[in-house]
């Protein structure tokens, strides 16, 4: 048993290793939109099997993405401010569009003030203020007014918080 186990092992170690051998060829391997003939490199064994390499996806790239422009953008920081979302508000009927977009004024500022605080309902520090008027069609039963037509206004407003002061003796130290 130990004579067959040695003369196992030597012809292991002796015996030439087959070596995979192969060429590499290029192929018709299909057709392109247009019709003409698409080909390929392939690598074909000696047993008459041809394969294509494959390539696996490269590691995502680490050094992030190209900017070609660069726009600078006031941040919230920057400003100053902390702005909220949007708020709409619809004011009472006025003779005036005057009138009106006061009365619409008054009626944001009780909005703001109601959802967010009295820091916010400041108009001045309002962004993106867009007034809407147009004329009445409810007639109130205490007025009467022979030919004017009654005015409303609806505003839509972004509130931010007042800038921040830092006043004179602070900054010193």
């Amino acid at each position: 048993m130990k004579s067959i186990a040695l003369l196992f092992a030597a012809a292991v170690v002796f015996a030439p290793a087959q070596a995979q051998s192969g060429q590499w060829e290029v192929r018709q391997v299909g057709y392109h939109a247009d019709g003409r003939p698409h080909y390929a490199r392939v690598y074909c064994r000696d047993d008459g099997r041809c394969y294509r390499p494959r390539r696996y996806a490269a590691a995502p790239q680490r050094d992030g993405t190209r900017v070609y422009s660069y726009e600078r953008r006031e941040t919230l920081e920057e400003s100053g401010r902390n702005c909220r979302d949007i708020r709409r508000a619809v004011g009472d009927q006025h003779l005036t569009v005057d009138g009106a977009k006061k009365a619409a004024n008054d009626a944001w500022a009780g909005t703001v003030r109601f959802h967010l605080g009295e820091k916010f309902m400041d108009l001045n520090n309002a962004h993106h203020i867009v007034y809407t008027c147009s004329r009445s069609s409810i007639k109130e039963g205490g007025v009467t007014t022979l030919g004017q037509s009654l005015m409303r206004c609806e505003i839509e407003a972004t509130p931010c918080h007042p800038a921040r002061e830092v006043e004179a003796n602070s900054k010193d130290r």
